[in-house]
């Protein structure tokens, strides 16, 4: 049990939230209001500079004082030191370790009115407990994006299983040595965790006071095993997501596959932009039999904004959250330079989103294909110690990727840590 503060901030999640689009929203004060907005994003500057000419008397400035991998660290300093940002991008996975410490402001008022048009996957990742933390900016529909080209001249289908998946992967080793069809993503948890969500893994639930944590359930180390599989085979590359070398295996035609989210176009293209229009893409793969059939991926990224707890402006700030994960021009100018898929479910039927991404120009079907993964997407809940348990998912799989060996035991290792650090700073907490 908890006590205090922490016991009243205390995460569920649960819900669903809602917004208008086309968020008119007047200036209060007299005097002209300065925030802070701290994120990480490329080409936010040029969203923000959409509110900025609309709202001369609240200025916001961009910072990037931080990114996704530290935002817990670097926003807690900034509390401690007492100049936080006024508003700050978060990622879903990091939100409940910002809400038990009490850095960001409750947003329940005000995103009251809008339960109703917000995806509810995305909705769950900012409520808990009743409680809104923050505004969600869009859902993150999972998808397998190819080289059709090099695959059609293979002649090898894009899969549709993850049996098909397994089989397409060695007939690309067999058809070319030097190629692959994807990489295991042993040092990106979150894309992991998603892959286990598939198969109804909870890693973190709580009912409660209660924690339940899930992490290494048998479906779970099943996902992993499949993994070791393929590793060990040789029918998946083991480089690492954003080195340098898997850059360069994009754009040269190495790696023929990203198993990754809808917002990957634009991903793809800064790093091999004479590949336009060679990839295709096919919604994640399914599980043939059991719940992995029925369910078409797991919440992987994303991110919400939240108003910190220590703003001097909350209720500007909590305008320029609203509007910017909500207002068409503002999600209008999402979807063009980002490719995100909107969480505010009027959003979703802008002009923008009727088309094929630029990169994909014959991917006509693009955001139907997102919507209809979104059906099929369980809400799943992040705790308090996220930071935590990815280091050690990242440390004991990499070791596990060298042996090719042990993945099974690299989630009851993630287990045991996870629940020996929440138990340790008085939580109720137990196994799945």
């Amino acid at each position: 049990m908890l006590n205090g503060t922490r016991r009243r901030t205390v995460l569920s999640l649960a819900g669903a939230s809602a917004l208008a689009l086309a968020v008119g929203i007047p200036a209060t004060a007299q005097d002209k209001v300065e925030l802070t907005y701290w994120n990480w994003a490329p080409h936010i500057d040029e969203i923000v500079a959409i509110w900025n000419d609309a709202n001369p008397d609240i200025h916001v400035t961009v910072s990037r004082a931080a990114g996704a991998a530290e935002i817990v660290q670097k926003l807690s300093a900034a509390h401690t030191a007492g100049n936080p940002p006024d508003v700050t991008n978060v990622t879903y996975q990091d939100l409940p370790a910002l809400v038990v410490n009490g850095l960001v402001a409750d947003m329940t008022a005000e995103m009251a009115s809008y339960k109703d048009i917000i995806e509810p996957v995305a909705w769950d990742l900012v409520t808990f407990g009743g409680t809104t933390w923050a505004t969600p900016q869009g859902t993150s529909p999972m998808m397998l994006f190819y080289r059709k080209d090099i695959l059609a001249e293979m002649g090898i289908e894009p899969p549709k299983t993850w049996e098909d998946f397994e089989s397409a992967a060695l007939a690309v080793r067999a058809a070319d040595p030097d190629k692959y069809l994807a990489h295991f993503p042993s040092g990106d948890p979150g894309l992991f965790a998603a892959l286990t969500h598939q198969v109804g893994a909870q890693w973190w639930q709580l009912d409660g006071d209660q924690w339940t944590i899930g992490i290494n359930s048998e479906a779970a180390k099943d996902v992993a095993r499949y993994w070791e599989r393929l590793v060990a085979e040789d029918a998946v590359s083991t480089m690492q997501t954003w080195s340098p070398e898997w850059g360069a295996a994009m754009a040269d035609g190495t790696l023929l596959g990203f198993v990754s989210a809808v917002w990957a176009p634009p991903l793809i293209a800064n790093l091999a932009p004479d590949t336009k229009g060679d990839w295709g893409v096919v919604p994640l793969p399914r599980w043939s039999e059991g719940i992995g059939s029925e369910l078409a991926g797991g919440v992987m990224g994303g991110s919400a904004t939240a108003v910190s707890s220590l703003s001097k402006h909350p209720e500007e700030a909590k305008k320029f959250a609203i509007w910017i994960t909500n207002a068409e021009e503002a999600l209008s100018a999402y979807v063009r330079l980002m490719n995100i898929w909107p969480a505010n479910l009027d959003a979703r039927k802008m002009d923008l989103l009727q088309q094929a991404p630029e990169f994909l120009p014959d991917a006509t079907d693009f955001y139907t294909m997102a919507a209809e993964i979104d059906e099929d997407t369980p809400s799943v809940s992040w705790g308090p110690n996220v930071s935590l348990a990815f280091d050690t998912y990242r440390n004991a799989m990499g070791e596990a990727v060298q042996n090719k060996a042990g993945f099974a035991e690299v989630l009851d290792q993630v287990q045991q840590v996870t629940i020996s650090d929440m138990s340790s700073q008085g939580y109720s907490v137990s196994a799945q």
